[in-house]
């Protein structure tokens, strides 16, 4: 069987555990969006909520763009939004195609929950595919599409399940910095202290003794990035706070960061965050954001 006949969505109405201490699974589904299709979510036009929804991209690269700050949605990628809320989610023109898994749950008896998990998992987050929930959601799917959820009772216990496991990987994640390899958090910490000088990969290996294509290995393995996308996140978490709180032109913030101008500086964060410096700055609708963390 192709992975074009795997596509579906399975919804559930259980009248049986409708009311009372249950929790309500409203879909799960698989899906394959190719360049030209009209996918594309807006949050606040929905009729189908109240509902909460998690999606997993398996491959290809989709966007979401959460209270007007727009991620890039790639492999190995999850989100989290309420439905509704002010987001969109849909295939970027410049993207070929996006699969993914997808749940949605009714927030009835789960809800003090899931803010919990969005507060400190943020909207959106990566998860190695093979990772306990990844697995579980794609166990749930094949037990949709065999007609295995057959009542109430075990949809409810899987939607309990479910954010056990996200409550697991949230407890990972907080760990999971403190068990990176020791020349990966000395090159972390290297990078936070220094990141206004740093020149070149071959500077972050030699600070921590190691080859520059041993370093890379070891620590893209460990965080998901390479050594110097890494530090172009801790740039932009800096930069952001400079722009946020502090009356420095966009090329004294590029200096203080490490960029030797502004043009380049204005670059790197308009790919980054898909603002330019000054629009992040004077955007009203940007005003609480005060500090970034980039998953």
């Amino acid at each position: 069987m192709n992975r074009k006949e795997l596509i579906n969505t399975y919804g559930f109405r259980f009248l049986d555990t409708l009311n009372g201490p249950f929790c309500q699974l409203f879909a799960i589904g698989y899906d394959i969006v190719k360049r030209g299709s009209a996918y594309d979510w807006d949050g606040l036009k929905r009729i189908d909520g109240p509902l909460l929804l998690f999606q997993y991209t398996l491959s290809g690269v989709g966007e979401i763009i959460i209270n007007d700050i727009p991620h890039q949605v790639g492999a190995g990628t999850a989100f989290m939004v309420d439905i509704p809320s002010k987001h969109r989610y849909y295939l970027p023109e410049e993207s070929d195609s996006w699969e993914f898994y997808f749940i949605l749950i009714r927030p009835t008896n789960i809800y003090e929950q899931w803010i919990e998990l969005v507060n400190q998992l943020g909207n959106v987050y990566k998860i190695h595919d093979h990772h306990l929930i990844i697995q579980f959601i794609k166990n749930t799917y094949f037990s949709a599409r065999m007609n295995y959820i057959t009542d109430g009772y075990q949809a409810s216990s899987i939607v309990y399940q479910f954010i056990m496991e996200l409550y697991r990987f949230a407890n990972e994640y907080k760990k999971e910095k403190h068990s990176w390899p020791l020349k990966v958090r000395e090159a972390v910490m290297y990078m936070e202290e220094n990141y206004k000088e740093i020149q070149s990969l071959e500077e972050l290996a030699s600070a921590v003794g190691l080859s520059k294509y041993h370093f890379t290995r070891i620590f893209k393995n460990a965080t998901g990035l390479t050594p110097i996308e890494y530090l172009t996140k801790v740039k932009m978490e800096k930069s952001v706070t400079l722009l946020r709180q502090s009356n420095l032109t966009i090329d004294e913030i590029a200096k203080q960061v490490g960029y030797s101008n502004g043009s380049y500086f204005i670059k790197v964060f308009k790919k980054w965050l898909g603002f330019s410096p000054g629009e992040f700055r004077l955007g009203k609708d940007l005003a609480v954001v005060n500090q970034l963390k980039f998953d």
